[in-house]
């Protein structure tokens, strides 16, 4: 009778058990988040996220560093005598990996799947993307490894290898997308195609890395009129405002400005002071108050109707001028024709900004013609991440503010943040604000 009173709760005991976890077996489970999607809405995903990469706080980091903007506000003043921690990039790097690398990835292989090739090649375009601006930016970075399900820890690729791997994805799309804009509806629907973008990027990235040739062949295969930029797309709508506009009116109204810094407070910040007083290369460009004008509301950002920062303004990813001044550049350093290229962009300044020998062509050569180039490359990209590469990698030739105290140079990369120091048993050390990446040694 005792044994039999025995089993009779163990079998109550196991019909509980098997009860309760068939109640609870999914009681986690959010009913809002989707566990599958199409490839073209996961694709969406990862182009929202190159725009968050290009116009909210990367680029205002990258704008602050290489005074363009200045900080003017609460932790903004900080962050302008270069005052950042490793938390302050936990939200960057996971914007890159977990919102851009993993989509697009994830995206690239339900394409293929589907058999869908041409959007394969759309989200490699950007799983490559990620990866190249994740290793201009901190360094060393996961590339092979990252958004892999089966690698908890993924390791650390050298900066070159990683930016070496995302040329290698943009490679690979080539070969898979059609000269179209299809799959793009984050983007302008301008007349841009997906094989001169590829070709654009490579030339950054080679650009990076300094090598000059191949930045060149690439960029002469790139973006080749000013309506084939691949441009944010943004409106008045919730949810589709330019995001430069979202911080500066929205947001934190007052924080960042261009009223400079230091002995130049209230004078401008260096691109502020180059648009109205002049460039240190001499060269002339009275444009460049037209051109201050849709940049700046005096010393504010001009976030008015028609200003470069309007609510409704698109915003650029790579465009026809980052080509032809990188092709400039580029020809300069390999001793090809690099006023031809240069002077394409003076003419379609003249056009963009409507004046009539605003922009005059320049004579110039040897080390005076690339500080023009580099000059108009840091007045053209306004807010443009790659302002920041391209000081760094010029040991800042033409001579930006360093506005930190107790340094003699611009910071030289982001942080590694606390999310990935504290997670990744990989994770190569800390690293200073002033330590030099491994391409801009």
């Amino acid at each position: 009778m005792k044994n039999n009173k025995l089993l009779i709760l163990m079998l109550l005991s196991i019909l509980l058990t098997a009860s309760c976890k068939k109640y609870v077996e999914r009681v986690n489970d959010d009913p809002n988040s989707f566990t599958d999607a199409p490839a073209t809405l996961i694709v969406g995903q990862a182009q929202l996220a190159a725009a968050y990469l290009y116009e909210s706080q990367p680029a205002r980091f990258a704008g602050i560093f290489t005074d363009q903007f200045t900080g003017s506000d609460r932790q903004y003043i900080t962050y302008d005598k270069y005052g950042v921690t490793t938390g302050d990039f936990d939200d960057v790097w996971t914007r890159i990996y977990q919102r851009g690398v993993a989509q697009a990835k994830l995206a690239m292989e339900k394409a293929e799947s589907e058999g869908n090739t041409n959007l394969a090649g759309v989200s490699e375009i950007f799983y490559g993307f990620f990866i190249g601006e994740a290793a201009i930016l901190f360094g060393d970075v996961p590339a092979v490894e990252a958004a892999d399900n089966d690698i908890l820890d993924p390791k650390y690729d050298s900066q070159s290898a990683a930016i070496d791997f995302a040329i290698s994805k943009l490679d690979d799309a080539l070969s898979k997308v059609s000269a179209n804009n299809s799959y793009n509806s984050v983007f302008v629907s301008n007349n841009f195609n997906w094989k001169e973008i590829i070709h654009s990027l490579k030339a950054r990235y080679y650009l990076a890395k300094k090598d000059y040739a191949s930045a060149l062949t690439e960029a002469q295969m790139g973006i080749s009129n000013a309506n084939g930029d691949l441009l944010i797309k943004h409106s008045n709508n919730t949810g589709a405002k330019n995001m430069y506009y979202q911080f500066g009116v929205e947001q934190r109204g007052g924080y960042m400005t261009v009223q400079g810094s230091g002995s130049n407070n209230g004078n401008g910040s260096t691109l502020k002071r180059w648009l109205t007083i002049g460039r240190p290369s001499g060269l002339n460009s009275p444009g460049d108050l037209q051109r201050d004008a849709v940049y700046f509301d005096g010393l504010d950002l001009n976030f008015n109707t028609g200003g470069y920062f309007a609510v409704d303004a698109s915003f650029p990813i790579i465009s026809y001028v980052e080509t032809k001044l990188i092709e400039a550049e580029a020809a300069y350093h390999t001793s090809s024709d690099a006023l031809t290229p240069f002077n394409e962009v003076r003419s379609y300044l003249e056009m963009k900004y409507n004046t009539p020998g605003g922009f005059p062509p320049s004579t110039s050569n040897g080390q005076q013609l690339l500080k023009e180039i580099l000059e108009e490359k840091y007045i053209s990209l306004i807010g443009n991440l790659q302002v920041f590469q391209d000081i760094r990698r010029t040991n800042n030739l033409i001579g930006v503010q360093v506005k930190g105290t107790g340094t003699s140079i611009i910071p030289q990369r982001f942080l590694y943040p606390d999310n990935e120091i504290n997670a990744n048993s990989n994770f190569p050390g800390l690293k200073d604000l002033y330590d030099k990446t491994e391409i801009n040694m």
